[in-house]
C-alpha cells in the first residue's frame, strides 16, 4: 500500500512540475519596474524625440524579455490562428544581405525557432494575444473593442497588455536603477543590441543573448521592434503630460520602440520614436507584455 501512495505522491509531483513548466513558457517573467521620474525623449536624436521633458511614473509589471515564438504558437495553437507566413521569394530578393544566408533548398529563411522573438505581428494580433493570455490565466482583459470608438484600452484592468510608450522608455531606460545609458543597458550597442552589424542581417535572434539592462530586461534595444499602446504623434511631447503620460487621441499609427535586427543602430536607442499603421507588419516587427502594478 505504501508503495502506490509513493508512486501516487511522484506522479502528482511531476504532473505539477510539467504544469508550471507549461506556465513558465506561457508567461515570461515579469520584471517589477518601480515608479519614479525620468527626462523622457533625446537632443541627438529625430525630431520626434524632442523636446526632452520630465515624466512620472507609477510602478508597473514587464515582461524580461520579447513575447517568444513558442509563446506566441501555443496562442495560434488554442485559437485556431496560422502562423504568419515565411518569407517570399521577392521579399529575399530586396534583401539581398540576407538572402546570402538562405540559398540551399533545404533552408530558405531562418525559421519559427521557439526561443526566437515573435516577429511578423501588427499591432492588433500583438493585442489579441495579450487578452488571450489574461484569459488563460484569470485576469482581466485590458482590451474590449467598442463599434463607434475601435480598441478601448483599460489600463487599470489587472491583465496583460502592451506598454505605454513612457513605460517602455522608462524600462529601457532602467528605470530607477538608470545609469542614462544611450542603448538599453550600455553606451555599446555591440553588448546588448541586435542590429543589423551584430545579427549580420541573417535573422532576429534568440532571447536574453545580449547583457541585460539595469533592471535585467533584455533586448530593448534592437532585436524586434516592439508595439506599445499609445497613439503615435510626431509632435506628442511637446503637450505631453507629465504623469503617467498616455496618447488616447486617435491617429491613424502606433508606436512602435526599440530597433531591430535589419535596422541601423542608430534605431535602437532608448529615446528612438516610430509610428506605422497598426495594420502593418514585417519581419522586423514584435512585442513584449506588461502589466499593472
Amino acid at each position: 500500500m505504501q508503495k502506490y501512495k509513493f508512486i501516487t505522491a511522484i506522479i502528482i509531483v511531476k504532473l505539477l512540475l510539467i504544469t508550471h513548466q507549461i506556465n513558465a513558457q506561457s508567461v515570461p517573467k515579469m520584471i517589477l519596474v518601480e515608479g519614479g521620474e525620468m527626462q523622457m525623449g533625446s537632443d541627438y536624436g529625430e525630431e520626434n524625440e524632442k523636446p526632452i521633458h520630465k515624466v512620472q511614473l507609477n510602478s508597473f509589471y514587464i515582461a524580461e524579455h520579447e513575447t517568444t515564438v513558442a509563446q506566441y504558437r501555443e496562442f495560434a495553437k488554442a485559437t485556431g490562428k496560422e502562423m504568419p507566413p515565411a518569407p517570399s521569394q521577392e521579399w529575399m530578393k530586396t534583401h539581398v544581405h540576407t538572402m546570402k544566408y538562405y540559398t540551399s533548398p533545404a533552408q530558405t529563411w531562418w525559421g519559427w525557432q521557439d526561443q526566437l522573438p515573435m516577429h511578423h505581428v501588427n499591432w492588433y494580433e500583438a493585442i489579441e494575444y495579450c487578452n488571450w493570455l489574461s484569459e488563460k490565466n484569470g485576469l482581466e482583459k485590458c482590451y474590449t473593442e467598442d463599434p463607434d470608438k475601435g480598441w478601448i484600452i483599460d489600463l487599470t484592468k489587472n491583465g496583460y497588455r502592451l506598454p505605454t510608450e513612457a513605460e517602455w522608455e522608462y524600462a529601457a531606460r532602467g528605470g530607477n536603477k538608470s545609469q542614462n545609458f544611450k542603448y538599453s543597458g550600455s553606451n555599446d550597442p555591440t553588448e546588448v543590441a541586435w542590429y543589423d552589424d551584430t545579427s549580420g542581417q541573417k535573422s532576429p535572434q534568440e532571447v536574453k543573448q545580449k547583457k541585460p539592462n539595469e533592471l535585467g530586461i533584455y533586448d530593448m534595444s534592437g532585436n524586434v521592434w516592439e508595439w506599445c499602446n499609445d497613439y503615435y504623434a510626431a509632435d506628442y511631447y511637446k503637450k505631453s503630460p507629465t504623469k503617467n503620460p498616455f496618447n488616447d487621441k486617435f491617429s491613424a499609427y502606433r508606436v512602435l520602440r526599440g530597433g531591430s535586427w535589419h535596422y541601423r543602430v542608430e534605431y535602437a536607442t532608448v529615446a528612438d520614436r516610430d509610428g506605422p499603421e497598426p495594420k502593418f507588419t514585417n519581419y522586423n516587427y514584435g512585442f513584449r507584455i506588461a502589466k499593472t502594478n
